[in-house]
């Protein structure tokens, strides 16, 4: 199981184990991992889990989120990396991780495209997983996109084609919708009310998404639809 070492002045404060779908971090008593220092914002970063691996969001804090000492927006974590908050430092630590999972490939390739300067720091080398083109062509993933019924994208499809398609508003409402060979799954990632698909809220857990559902996120209501 994943775990998280914190430490300040090079002696360690507090560890745990990553065992939540969302684990927050901030200098509010009501994180997951509370970091007491002015630099750091009530709510500043969440870490989400997506399959067997976690995924660092930031949540538009003020300071930026650091991580192995470059700002990110979001990352997916690999053993050994460090997260600074102020003067403390998170290190993520997961040796189980296998560097020939396919599902964590395709999530860090997706991360990695999403285009944002901010969130795609190269990292030191070693740190992307690559894997054989002739395998990964031969696998299949499901085609979808989200129809807006409400909101002020009303009327607009948004296609399903990245790995990772975020929705809603920081600090209102946020949640990822994952792609995988599997299917398109919906996870919480921030705000007090959490998504829900056909008006049930999927509370901290991982969704599965089935054609034709209704998604609510924010101020936002979706439409899941799924190609055949």
């Amino acid at each position: 199981m994943a775990k998280l070492v914190l430490s300040s002045g090079g002696s360690i404060l507090y560890q745990c184990f990553v065992d939540k779908e969302r684990l927050s971090v901030g200098r509010a008593s009501h994180n997951h991992v509370v970091i007491d220092d002015p630099a750091v914002s009530e709510q500043h970063a969440v870490i989400i889990s997506v399959g067997n691996d976690h995924i660092l969001q930031n949540l538009q804090s003020v300071n930026a989120t650091l991580l192995n000492g470059s700002r990110v927006v979001r990352q997916i974590l690999q053993h050994g990396d460090v997260m600074q908050f102020g003067a403390f430092y998170l290190r993520y630590l997961n040796p189980k991780i296998a560097d020939s999972d396919l599902d964590r490939t395709v999530l860090i390739s997706g991360l990695q495209k999403r285009g944002d300067a901010a969130q795609h720091p190269s990292g030191p080398p070693g740190h992307q997983v690559r894997m054989p083109a002739a395998r990964l062509a031969n696998i299949r993933f499901p085609k979808g996109r989200v129809r807006v019924i409400t909101g002020s994208r009303a009327g607009h499809t948004i296609t399903l084609d990245r790995v990772v398609a975020t929705f809603g508003k920081p600090g209102k409402g946020l949640a990822v919708v994952a792609r995988r060979p599997q299917g398109y799954f919906i996870t919480h990632v921030e705000g007090r009310r959490h998504p829900r698909v056909n008006r049930q809220s999927i509370g901290a857990e991982t969704h599965p998404l089935r054609n034709g559902d209704v998604i609510d996120v924010a101020d936002e209501s979706l439409e899941f639809l799924l190609d055949s």
